[in-house]
């Protein structure tokens, strides 16, 4: 059952002033329920760090692969832990969706929003607009041109398109025996419209435009398989063999060596002519194709704890305002045996807690997000989490959401 508070008559008082009676009146009834109840019974949130009873709205930028899946999933599973309900959209990469769908949570008397945006500038009215509304909307992934926003969950995009394209080049250099490397390397690219795309194809161009014996082609293909596969063919049917194909996420990346078994240049990690492959993420195809030889690296986002971490922000937003949010330049710290925000000595604690989903997703000793950074993007706070490498030597890591996807979508039998 929804809570009922003072917050929420006033927020729906103000989208329709016809209905205040009707709340005044169901404040009462819920409020004669509720006491004797109270009397009588043991705190729902014994043992739980953050409050019970909200009811958030997710909106996905896309359920077009694991890794939004799994994303997802981690927000339910950790609403669950901590007593909130959580209602799920699907932006489709759609704008217009995406804007039909904060209309519909705030319509359906959500506390929070909490969302990946498929576009900063076309999202921005819409954003101020549920915000206006006594809705706080607290961003992860991608993020909206607006002030409106108090605070975003990314890890830096560009520096991990960046650290993908500094070890190809590092590969290069080394079978190559050159500190200048050479050759041609195909990206493959999401959105363009999608800004956090585009500020992963702009790290990989600022690497390889550094070395005048690169010849870096790339495409955006939208995340489709199918369009990455006849991209990269296409390329290489122009171009040659390349020495090297990165990719924005692994499903670009899986669609460029599909076009490479199309070509016959399937050499794997050791052969002569094996063609490097590096990606952002560690879905379990890319993790058992890296185990194979197949592929040489990922780097991931700590995305189970992308939704945590916005609904705790939300939280706080609820309860204390901008006040309960961690400020520009202050050092965060994970400890487990402080309480969760601002301390004493100025700095801001942060651990995020949960029950087992099949394993431990948010296990003290996985805090994989940290260490963080707040800084500001478009105008307001930017908590900046820490990245991970996937290598053939950490590819069984418990904490790549790769290995969650392998529990948590595992066919039913």
């Amino acid at each position: 059952m929804k809570r009922i508070s003072l917050r929420w008559v006033k927020k729906m008082a103000k989208r329709n002033i016809n209905t205040v009676l009707a709340v005044v009146i169901t404040v009462i009834i819920a409020v004669a329920i509720a006491v004797p109840i109270a009397w009588g019974s043991s705190s729902a949130t014994e043992g739980i760090s953050t409050p019970t009873g909200y009811y958030f709205g997710h909106d996905s930028l896309y359920m077009g692969d694991e890794w939004m899946r799994v994303t997802d999933l981690a927000i339910h599973y950790w609403g669950e832990d901590h007593g909130i309900r959580v209602l799920t959209k699907n932006a489709r990469f759609d704008p217009e969706i995406q804007i039909k769908d904060y209309r519909y949570m705030v319509a359906a008397g959500v506390d929070a929003i909490i969302s990946s945006p498929v576009d900063a500038v076309a999202t921005k009215g819409i954003t101020e607009w549920v915000v206006s509304q006594d809705v706080p909307l607290v961003t992860y992934n991608t993020d909206v041109d607006t002030t409106a926003v108090k605070i975003t969950v990314m890890f830096g995009n560009k520096r991990a398109a960046m650290q993908v394209a500094e070890k190809c080049i590092e590969y290069l250099k080394e079978v190559q025996g050159t500190e200048e490397p050479s050759g041609f390397i195909v990206g493959l690219q999401g959105t363009e419209a999608v800004d956090t795309d585009e500020v992963r194809a702009e790290g990989y161009k600022e690497v390889f435009n550094r070395y005048p014996g690169i010849n870096y082609v790339y495409f955006y293909t939208k995340s489709v398989m199918s369009e990455a596969q006849a991209r990269a063919y296409d390329s290489i049917m122009e171009y040659g063999r390349p020495v090297a194909i990165v990719s924005q996420n692994t499903t670009n990346g899986r669609g460029g060596y599909m076009a490479l078994e199309r070509t016959g240049m399937t050499e794997l990690r050791g052969e002569s002519g094996h063609v490097w492959m590096g990606s952002i993420g560690s879905p379990p195809e890319w993790i058992e194709m890296m185990k194979e030889s197949k592929v040489d690296y990922g780097y991931v986002q700590p995305n189970l704890f992308y939704g945590p971490l916005a609904m705790y922000f939300a939280i706080q937003l609820i309860e204390k305002g901008e006040a309960g949010l961690p400020k520009v330049g202050q050092t965060i710290t994970c400890n487990p045996n402080k309480t969760n925000g601002h301390q004493s000595d100025g700095t801001y604690n942060l651990v995020i807690t949960g029950y087992e989903h099949l394993f431990e997703p948010w296990a003290l000793d996985a805090q994989t997000w940290f260490p963080a950074k707040v800084e500001t993007n478009y105008g307001h706070r930017w908590f900046k989490v820490a990245g991970m490498e996937v290598t053939p030597e950490t590819a069984d890591n418990p904490s790549i959401w790769g290995n969650a996807a392998r529990e948590w979508l595992r066919p039913v039998k």
